[in-house]
């Protein structure tokens, strides 16, 4: 799927980024043992070496996925960088095996691109193409299923067709019999003129499917299953003919994290538990999944999802900012920044104009200072304790009918000792014992009022 997708790359004259196969895939270390596990590392830093390189590139294994088993490689020519680079990812995949070095695109450029997926079923290139926005540590968090004729937002027609090319070769070549997925970073180079490198390869459906499959309709009008065809490729049906779907020429599929973004693409995640959505009822959402329990800090940080379409660029941006708007997982716990972040970004001009790059989705944007407090939040953190502790720590609450034994008798007490205390004498007491005179009551009134 990716070593593998390389080669068949450079086979078919498909762009690929230079790389280097630090162990194939049926290479095994046993990592338990530190004698092992060090000859191992050693042995990656020499191949990574003798590439005399230090153009900056990733550390990736074969069995990674959503940022997981990828490291940053900013100067191969390190050993300090090249030793932590490799300790990630053989931590993060605890395998030695289908581990490579592969070379970032747009080095001598500006560094921006946007990363394309093609889905091939079986060896048809599906209709449009997907765009995908990430973090900082490579996990999808927006991703934008476009139809042919609005592709041009983000790249020459000619170089989308080209690239339809070369998957469908890729695929013929490989012997594609699944609804597989192709991934190429679009970017322009330092002369200004635009390039496409396909990366991986992915032949189980993905998560973000609907993105692509609700732009495609059968005979019957009925929507496209992903995996339902993928079943079918693999018992070797061939792909089935599917038109154009006639209410979506925009598919986004928007991930939803319980975190707060920073401008340099980090999430700092919060805890909670969730309970589900909230908000009203949107027409134009055809699926949304939001899995209650405990957020979980070891597995993937995705908690749901959001699948919003639309006629065009323009109205996919209005609805997914009112969606994030209105829409709001409800979670015990900790607030967090995300669906303002994301309000922000769908409303920001840079992104709307299709200016934002795939790599600094959260770069340019107004990123929220602190979490909106709902009323969730306001029951919780204050009405709740007050239940539970009252106004005056260890109070606690009475549950007895207004006004409580507790009341009656505090106020009894109150009278009481008012009853004791000795009357203050004043001008007014003066006059009203008939020991002072009225001028002096009314002198000392107007005094007092100023």
């Amino acid at each position: 799927e990716k070593i593998g997708f390389k080669r068949i790359c450079a086979d078919v004259g498909a762009p690929t980024p230079a790389f280097v196969v630090l162990s194939e895939e049926d290479t095994f270390v046993d990592l338990t043992n530190p004698q092992a596990k060090e000859a191992c590392v050693q042995g990656f830093m020499k191949a990574v070496a003798d590439m005399k390189s230090s153009n900056p590139g990733l550390i990736k294994s074969i069995h990674g996925g959503g940022g997981k088993g990828t490291a940053h490689l900013d100067d191969p020519s390190c050993p300090e960088q090249t030793r932590a680079a490799v300790e990630k990812v053989l931590v993060e995949m605890n395998r030695s095996d289908g581990i490579y070095f592969e070379q970032k695109v747009n080095t001598k450029g500006d560094g921006r691109f946007y990363q394309l997926e093609l889905e091939v079923d079986g060896h048809e290139v599906a209709q449009g193409g997907r765009f995908v926005w990430f973090n900082s540590r490579l996990q999808k968090v927006v991703e934008i299923g476009l139809s042919d004729d609005l592709v041009e937002m983000f790249m020459p027609r000619d170089l989308y067709q080209n690239s339809r090319k070369w998957a469908a070769d890729i695929a013929i070549k490989g012997g594609n019999n699944t609804r597989a997925t192709m991934e190429g970073l679009v970017f322009k180079n330092e002369k200004g003129e635009f390039e496409l490198q396909f990366i991986e390869c992915n032949r189980r459906p993905q998560v973000e499917n609907e993105a692509l499959a609700l732009l495609q309709r059968d005979a019957k009008g009925n929507r496209r299953y992903t995996f339902a065809e993928l079943i079918m490729r693999a018992s070797g049906v061939p792909a089935p003919v599917f038109a154009d779907s006639t209410d979506a020429k925009v598919v986004l599929h928007a991930r939803w994290l319980h975190g707060n973004p920073d401008s340099n693409g980090n999430i700092a995640y919060q805890a909670g538990d969730i309970l589900g959505m909230s908000g009203p009822r949107l027409d134009y959402v055809p699926a949304e999944l939001m899995a209650p329990g405990e957020i979980s800090f070891t597995s993937d940080p995705q908690l749901g999802k959001a699948v919003i379409i639309a006629d065009s660029w323009d109205a996919m941006c209005d609805r997914a900012s009112e969606y994030f708007r209105l829409r709001k997982p409800k979670i015990i716990g900790s607030s967090s920044t995300y669906a303002q972040t994301m309000y922000n970004l769908f409303t920001s001009k840079d992104f709307r104009e299709g200016k934002t790059a795939s790599n600094e989705t959260f770069k340019k944007l107004d990123i929220p200072a602190h979490p909106e407090r709902s009323i969730m939040n306001v029951l919780q953190d204050q009405v709740a304790l007050t239940m539970v502790k009252g106004y005056r720590k260890g109070e606690g609450i009475d549950a007895d009918r207004f006004p409580t034994p507790r009341v009656v008798k505090a106020m009894t007490d109150l009278h009481h000792a008012l009853a004791q205390e000795p009357p203050r004498a004043t001008p007014f007491t003066a006059f009203a014992r008939g020991t002072g005179t009225y001028e002096d009551y009314v002198a000392a009134l107007r005094e007092q009022l100023g």
